[in-house]
């Protein structure tokens, strides 16, 4: 059980290495299209693609599915993805990378409420230091700087932690393929909407060689992959756990971005970045930890439910 957990890991990690080049290289497409037709054509091919392989079998599920199933976590990831995509426009990738990777601080608190999981006080400290890493991050050598993309890349930090929640609670009726094709479909309508009422339209032999290709790889690995992968790790990990993992997407957009864009960060830059990744480790291991009353269980707490509650308690900490 531990390996096939270690699975889902390295499946989380690899989410995070396609996000971090996807957040680097979608800046190369805003030289030739807008963002919100940027998510359209993106979240369309990807429809598509999803459509070929699985469309019988999504149509089949919906049909009997509840609403609450799926619309919630379709409608925060929809709003992850606007915000984090505007946000590009408006700020540096870097910085995008790490604020939309600090889900870490709403996912326990919206699972509290929704999933009902009590909330662990010790966590509170890490937190609170995760946001002043952010502030040393977005100081990055000069004034602090906090406009409108970093806004727009918080909005997208906490629906994705609703996304993983809502999808954590919708994975228990429906299959990965079902959860991920509402996210992308979701998603694509709003995108569309969102381009024909702010943006002009989009001038299709005007979008340069370098930007379709950056949609090809949007659509099909940093969307229908990376999507496929996280409700995947869903279906095993805690979104608490999923969360903490994809903190590390900010490694690889720095990396990235330095790569691609040229984009550096300063030593008080690097110092917050660190200060973020050091609290999501800690994160990390209290999260791997089981709560105090699942260690000292009595012997006659030997029974299969308290075992069951154990073996939750493991998993996800919560």
């Amino acid at each position: 059980m531990k390996s096939t957990r270690w699975t889902y890991v390295w499946c989380v990690v690899a989410q995070t290495v396609i996000f971090g080049f996807g957040n680097a290289v979608t800046k190369l497409a805003y030289d030739s299209i807008t963002p919100f037709w940027c998510l359209a054509l993106r979240f369309g091919l990807a429809l598509v693609v999803f459509g070929l392989f699985f469309g019988r079998r999504v149509v089949a599920q919906l049909r009997t599915a509840k609403l609450v199933d799926w619309l919630p976590a379709a409608l925060c990831m929809a709003a992850s993805y606007i915000s984090c995509n505007v946000a590009l426009a408006l700020t540096s990738a870097t910085n995008v990378g790490f604020l939309v990777a600090l889900p870490i601080v709403f996912t326990p608190i919206v699972a509290a409420l929704v999933l009902k999981r009590p909330y662990r006080i010790v966590h509170l400290p890490f937190q609170a230091l995760a946001v002043f890493g952010l502030y040393l991050l977005c100081c990055n050598g000069g004034a602090f700087a906090f406009g409108w993309g970093e806004v727009l890349a918080l909005v997208a930090a906490a629906s994705l932690a609703g996304a993983l929640v809502f999808g954590e609670r919708g994975l228990k009726n429906l299959d990965v393929a079902t959860v991920s094709a509402t996210q992308i479909g979701v998603t694509f309508v709003l995108s569309v909407a969102g381009a024909l009422v702010f943006e002009p339209v989009v001038d299709v032999a005007a979008v340069q060689p370098t930007a379709w290709a950056v949609i090809a790889f949007l659509a099909l690995l940093s969307t229908c992959v990376t999507f496929a992968l996280q409700n995947a790790a869903l279906t095993r990990l805690s979104s608490t756990m999923v969360s903490m993992l994809l903190c590390g997407e900010p490694l690889f957009t720095a990396a990235f971005s330095w790569i691609v864009l040229g984009e550096v960060l300063t030593g008080i830059g690097f110092a917050g970045a660190a200060l973020i990744v050091v609290c999501v480790l800690v994160e990390t291991y209290l999260d791997g930890r089981p709560p105090r009353r699942a260690q000292t269980l009595s012997p006659s707490a030997s029974s299969p439910s308290a075992l069951a509650r154990a073996a939750r308690a493991e998993d996800g900490g919560y």
